[in-house]
């Protein structure tokens, strides 16, 4: 079980240009979003409980989906991306349709192909576009690369289902 730290603080990162979760004087979270990206730079930010809250939630709707070694850090990324990111662009030219349904429950993993396949993470939701957060990085049909931990907008009707191999073998 994931337990939170009341001095964990949000802090924009210059050498870096980097948003990171500062979980103690030695060790921090670096998420993948520069100055450009965010609504503003924070300093010292505390996480609040609404924060803390969404970080709770998204590792436990990832449990079993993802390592726990990346559940802290996929889910700092999410909740980074929905208190700091300004909202992207829709690109949904960039990415094949699919022709398959997918669920598009928050929280969720689904696949989205370019030039190549990526997991993403879905964090938030404005019918009929999502928000989704990179688990992998990607080529988009245009030839450009994005990197795990971006933040992107589609259609739903971009979006593939996952089939998940279970983490954890059942024994009889």
């Amino acid at each position: 079980m994931l337990s939170l730290c009341p001095d964990w603080c949000w802090q924009y990162c210059d050498e870096q240009d980097r948003l990171v979760l500062q979980l103690s004087n030695s060790h921090h979270i670096q998420t993948a979003f520069s100055a450009k990206e965010l609504k503003m730079l924070p300093e010292q930010q505390r996480l609040c409980m609404e924060q803390a809250q969404l970080l709770m939630d998204f590792a436990e709707a990832l449990e079993g989906l993802l390592p726990d070694t990346e559940l802290l850090t996929v889910a700092a990324q999410a909740v980074a991306a929905l208190s700091f990111v300004k909202a992207p662009v829709q690109k949904s030219h960039l990415f094949n349709f699919s022709g398959i349904e997918c669920h598009t429950n928050l929280m969720s993993i689904a696949k989205l192909e370019g030039a190549s396949r990526a997991k993403v993470l879905l964090v938030a939701k404005a019918d009929p576009m999502v928000d989704c957060l990179l688990l992998e990085s990607m080529e988009l049909l245009n030839g450009k690369q994005l990197a795990a931990g971006q933040l992107v907008r589609v259609q739903q009707n971009r979006l593939m289902p996952v089939q998940f191999a279970p983490l954890y073998a059942l024994t009889a």
